[in-house]
């Protein structure tokens, strides 16, 4: 029984965390300190310091260390992970 306790406080941690920082986020975002934008090489939201979209993010820059797990499967291919044919239309 303990070790549903445990998991259950972990679980409400990591839940009441990611809650504090998209609300923190939002309110970077509100006074303007920071935006979020799409990246204009592969279109990923990402993290701005200004409304302009940057020219590469971080899933651009290094695609190994955003999706690792397509990288251990795909080894000949690691620097070629990018997101094809996203559904996504803006």
């Amino acid at each position: 029984m303990a070790v549903y306790e445990v998991l259950t406080i972990a679980l409400i941690v990591v839940l009441g965390t990611a809650a504090t920082a998209g609300i923190y986020l939002g309110l970077l975002n509100w006074i303007g300190a920071a935006y979020i934008v799409r990246c204009a090489a592969c279109r990923h939201l990402t993290v701005s310091s200004n409304r302009d979209q940057p020219q590469s993010c971080a899933h651009c820059r290094h695609p190994v260390l955003m999706h690792p797990v397509h990288a251990v499967h795909h080894p000949r291919q690691f620097a070629d992970v990018r997101v094809v044919s996203d559904s996504l239309r803006h």
